[in-house]
């Protein structure tokens, strides 16, 4: 009996949940991230928070012919500087800037919006590794850029 019991129990709570496939999602491609200074770091932080702003949007990462919006960005400044320092006269504390352009096209080419996003944030490290800070301060900023163009796509 109690086997039985065990098993209806089973097949009770198996079952489906419905996937809503809506054609709300967007597919949307980042055709190029435009940076004029040689900043490697730049590059691959922002790809990687612009394209999680994208997928946490809800629409789909997707450059074929498919394709409902292309995405541009430029980045027009960046600056990096410490304000900030250590006892043992490291730097510590640093200001980040960031100005970009964003460009949003349809899939004929039409323009949808132009904003340019200005983010400015401080970062404090332990004044050990420059690098390793540069590195984290970059991120920081780029958390900001990913809020801003999440909203901007939700408003689309």
């Amino acid at each position: 009996m109690p086997l039985i019991l065990a098993f209806l129990l089973f097949i009770t709570s198996c079952g489906y949940k419905r996937v809503n496939f809506d054609d709300k999602n967007l597919k949307v491609c980042v055709d190029d991230i435009v940076i004029n200074s040689p900043q490697p770091t730049l590059l691959d932080t922002l790809n990687r928070y612009i394209l999680d702003s994208i997928i946490a949007s809800k629409n789909k990462l997707d450059c074929s012919y498919k394709k409902n919006l292309d995405i541009k960005i430029t980045v027009l400044s960046f600056s990096f500087y410490p304000i900030g320092y250590s006892q043992a006269q490291r730097a510590n504390v640093y200001k980040v800037s960031i100005k970009i352009k964003l460009e949003i096209f349809d899939k004929e080419g039409k323009l949808l919006k132009r904003q340019k996003i200005t983010e400015t944030t401080q970062y404090f490290g332990a004044g050990l590794r420059a690098d390793i800070e540069k590195r984290y301060a970059v991120e920081e900023l780029a958390k900001l850029l990913q809020i801003r163009i999440f909203d901007i796509l939700m408003r689309l």
